[in-house]
């Protein structure tokens, strides 16, 4: 799959999911009402765009620091999908403290309270990579 392909899906990827967690916040549903907040002074295509750029931003680090290590952009082997994911979680991981830390996106306190920071912004970016590399293979 072409790189900037594989970006452009990702940014789908996290602008659809942010589209289904804005309306999941509206029920107390893992916790997911705490992202209420930050909805509220946002319109719906507005924060899906944002979730949308930074995933691409995300999977766009990770794909470069693939780059370096194997000369390609994405995985071709086996263990080559395995070392993309293991740094995709440890990037989603980093990236999420980074939003956190630089307060990114304002109003996030209360989620970042109940839930952590960290863990599921591995998990976000890491499922959206698992869905684009399915994607490209059954395409």
């Amino acid at each position: 799959m072409n790189i900037n392909l594989f970006l452009i899906i990702n940014f789908i990827i996290g602008f659809i999911s942010d589209i289904l967690l804005n309306k999941l916040s509206y029920y107390n549903f893992m916790k997911l009402n705490t992202l209420r907040g930050y909805f509220e002074d946002k319109t719906l295509l507005e924060a899906a765009l944002y979730a949308g750029i930074t995933v691409y931003i995300i999977v766009g680090v990770i794909s470069i620091l693939f780059k370096l290590m194997y000369k390609r952009y994405l995985p071709n082997t086996k263990q080559e999908y395995i070392i993309y994911l293991l740094i995709t979680f440890v990037i989603g991981y980093i990236a999420d403290y980074i939003i956190y830390w630089i307060n990114i996106f304002p109003k996030l306190d209360l989620y970042y309270e109940e839930v952590g920071i960290g863990l599921w912004g591995g998990f976000a970016i890491l499922f959206s990579v698992l869905l684009s590399l399915g994607i490209n293979k059954f395409k």
